[in-house]
């Protein structure tokens, strides 16, 4: 196998994005303005105490708060806090929000959940909801269509696309499909990292691949010109993650309040994320050891230190 290219980096900062709010960097004085106010409900959406959720948003994709606001609007409707979202542009920065006290809630990748619960104590909210109102993703093998690739085994001597070391499933989860299908890396003719799921299905649309791994819902996302080589069994969903300090009369209103979105009015939200607009289920850390058996099987840069032991 070739050797492997992989981009080096990025020390990316996050972007902040008010949204129904008018002062911009007034808001959060100090890392503690959230916990003192708390509980004190007015009639003024201003002097409502901040809660902030971080997001992630892909390398050199427009930040844009429009798929967003629409959750950031219903909560700040539905609870007695107003919302505010933060964009990070690569994982690793998104667990970092979380352990700065940028945000209380923050979306975060099974991988990257994972350790935020090592190192921050983070605890899961709740895991969005797919578009057949499972709270499940999978990982999918794609190539294009008219492609001669027929199953996993037919990948040895063949170029691959996968996403970053903290993707769950465009890299974590593929390489253990892999290795069920006794398919080594080194059986490969070459393989690359991308930053994203998108990057990896635009190498596989450019032909510069022969296969990739993203998300489920990427690969609907390109299902007229991409198609399924393998789908992975279902796991659970990426959760929404609290920090471990975010006091519980806080953390209870907004799950009640994401829990509350109704699946059967998930056509309605069409101008949502596809990733939020489904509804949401309750989460718990035990959710996620198939996900842990996962990374003690499966070989990983840092040869699993980085993510604990179950």
């Amino acid at each position: 196998m070739k050797s492997p290219s992989r981009p080096a980096l990025l020390i990316l900062f996050p972007i902040v994005v008010t949204i129904g709010c008018n002062k911009a960097s007034g808001d959060r004085s100090s890392p503690d303005e959230l916990l003192i106010p708390i509980g004190q409900e007015t009639s003024s959406l201003d002097n409502r105490p901040l809660v902030i959720l971080g997001f992630m948003q892909p390398v050199g994709a427009v930040v844009t708060t429009t798929a967003h606001q629409p959750l950031m609007d219903y909560l700040t409707a539905q609870t007695p806090y107003r919302f505010r979202v933060l964009f990070s542009t690569e994982s690793e920065r998104a667990v970092g929000v979380l352990e700065e006290r940028l945000v209380e809630v923050a979306h975060l990748g099974v991988v990257s959940y994972l350790e935020a619960h090592i190192q921050l104590g983070a605890v899961p909210l709740v895991k969005p909801l797919n578009r057949e109102g499972e709270p499940v993703s999978r990982s999918v093998f794609v190539v294009r269509r008219g492609s001669p690739l027929r199953n996993l085994v037919d990948l040895k001597g063949r170029s691959l696309a996968l996403g970053s070391f903290h993707s769950t499933w465009s890299n974590l989860v593929p390489r253990y499909e892999l290795l069920r299908a006794g398919v080594s890396l080194e059986d490969l003719e070459s393989l690359e990292h991308f930053d994203d799921d998108e990057a990896v299905a635009a190498a596989v649309l450019e032909g510069r691949f022969d296969a990739g791994a993203v998300e489920d819902v990427v690969a609907y996302r390109h299902g007229d010109k991409l198609e399924s080589l393998h789908d992975s069994d279902p796991l659970p969903s990426a959760p929404l993650v609290i920090r471990d300090d975010l006091p519980t009369r806080v953390s209870q209103t907004v799950r009640d309040a994401l829990l509350s979105l109704d699946f059967q009015e998930a056509e309605q939200r069409q101008h949502w994320d596809e990733n939020i607009r489904y509804g949401f289920a309750p989460a718990a850390d035990s959710d996620y050891d198939s996900v842990r058996e996962i990374l003690k099987t499966v070989p990983t840069r840092c040869e699993g230190t980085c993510h604990g032991n179950p």
